[in-house]
């Protein structure tokens, strides 16, 4: 009796290797992609996110990994706020998948208010409605249905500025090429001219444009595949300053210059794999930019470049725990004028708990870890009250985070003057960070810094 138990339990064993082997070799074949709800979008450019195309061949095991992947390919193209893809089998060989969108509003004719500022919280100090711009901004999304963009700008109040641009990201039949072009023509009563104790210094004038720039950019890109994206970039700039901003600054283009014409080389690289490009959870993002300011051609005084590497990763700890991280560094191959120089301190580009403070140098270094809870994940809210099915139907995702981030700035020309410039910074906090549709993010982050200054900030944008 022993022996023949022990033989049924050795015979069970390997029936179940061989089933499990036989699973986890088994596949399905796509017979048919079905596209649902896109009636502005061309079925092309939905079809050109997917991992997978008819007559492809997925691992059983893989199906859920594809499914997810394609949601966030197709929702990262930013034209629609909810996705759903869902397999149908026709068989145990053959399968379909069933792809449902619901369109974004691509008509945008929408007021300008912009604060002129690094940052909300710098401009929050003052309230100044004088560093505001105002004017009217129309773009339309999803040009004719092939993910074009075409938009015009003008503005006046603090920068006085008119422009337009157009992007088509699909050129050929295989979808791998695409162009975009800009003019914009923008001048300035008041210009920052330098920083003294990392605080930015300025210079204005009532009476008289102390800065006009001109611009016009060409760029080319090609996506060979799914993830990765090439880009070159040729850019015309024409520069104007008054003399008062030479009095103050002579090297602000270039030792005691009051213009600069010139053209500009740029190559960047992408590789994206964020599963929400606005407020990613899971998945890596990596960049690299040469740029090289100046080509000989026009004006030979006007000659400096850079490089620019960043690497993000986000991972799913467990249920409804996250983790996200970012690296990301700069470096000058020669001494930059002011106009040219940047650094940390700008937009999200910056240690939290520094938003008061701008860091301008050849090279810098910035990191950041973030530890997130997510307090409502996803949940769809229904606003009955609004007509429009576009906007009555809001996603809302809510995480609560702690962090810490570090940073630092090495600058040659005028390190004296600023006492942060060669100094480690780091900072930490706490957030709460609200995620929505059509791109929308609030963060309310309550920070400490190196200096045991403490704040609570607000931004607009993804933290990492």
């Amino acid at each position: 009796m022993f022996f023949k138990t022990t033989a049924l339990v050795v015979l069970f064993f390997v029936l179940f290797k061989i089933g499990s082997a036989q699973d986890s070799t088994s596949f399905v074949i796509v017979n048919e992609i079905k596209l649902i709800g896109n009636k502005t979008t061309r079925d092309h450019i939905i079809i050109r996110e997917l991992p997978f195309q008819v007559g492809d061949t997925i691992l059983v095991q893989d199906l859920p990994k594809t499914i997810e992947r394609s949601q966030s390919n197709i929702f990262n193209t930013s034209l629609f706020n909810f996705i759903t893809v869902e397999p149908v089998y026709f068989n145990d060989t053959y399968i379909s998948f069933y792809i449902t969108v619901e369109e974004r509003w691509y008509w945008w004719p929408l007021p300008v208010f912009e604060i002129q500022e690094t940052n909300f919280n710098t401009w929050w100090q003052t309230r100044n409605l004088d560093r505001a711009n105002y004017g009217m901004f129309v773009a339309k999304e999803n040009f004719r249905g092939r993910k074009e963009r075409i938009s015009f700008h003008a503005q006046g109040g603090y920068t006085e500025q008119a422009g337009f641009s157009y992007s088509i990201p699909y050129l050929n039949r295989k979808q791998t090429q695409g162009v975009s072009v800009s003019f914009r023509y923008s001048r300035n009563r008041e210009v920052n001219y330098s920083t003294l104790d990392n605080k930015r210094l300025f210079i204005k004038d009532d009476n008289f444009f102390l800065r006009k720039e001109i611009s016009a950019k060409a760029t080319y890109e090609f996506r060979p595949k799914l993830y990765n994206n090439h880009s070159l970039q040729l850019a015309y700039s024409n520069i104007e300053i008054t003399d008062s901003i030479l009095f103050y600054n002579n090297n602000y283009l270039s030792k005691n210059k009051n213009a600069a014409e010139f053209f500009s080389l740029t190559y960047y690289l992408k590789r994206d794999k964020r599963n929400n490009k606005s407020y990613p959870t899971k998945g890596y993002f990596y960049d690299f930019q040469f740029t090289q300011n100046g080509l000989g051609i026009l004006d030979k005084r006007t000659n400096n470049s850079f490089f620019l590497i960043g690497y993000k990763k986000f991972i799913q700890l467990h249920n409804r725990w996250y983790f996200a991280s970012l690296i990301r560094g700069k470096t000058a191959l020669n001494k930059p004028p002011f106009y040219f120089l940047g650094g940390l301190g700008y937009g999200n580009h910056l240690v939290r708990g520094y938003e008061y403070y701008v860091i301008n140098g050849e090279h810098y270094a910035l990191g950041k870890v973030q530890i997130r809870y997510a307090l409502l994940d996803n949940k769809i809210f229904r606003l009955n009250f609004l007509p429009f099915d576009k906007f009555n139907k809001v996603p809302l995702s809510i995480y609560l985070g702690t962090y810490v981030d570090g940073g630092y700035v090495s600058e040659a020309t005028v390190p004296n003057q600023n006492f942060l410039n060669e100094q480690w910074m780091t900072g930490t906090g706490f957030s709460i960070d609200l995620a929505t549709y059509y791109d929308v993010v609030f963060r309310f982050e309550y920070s400490i810094n190196n200096l045991n200054e403490k704040g609570l900030f607000i931004h607009f944008v993804a933290p990492l």
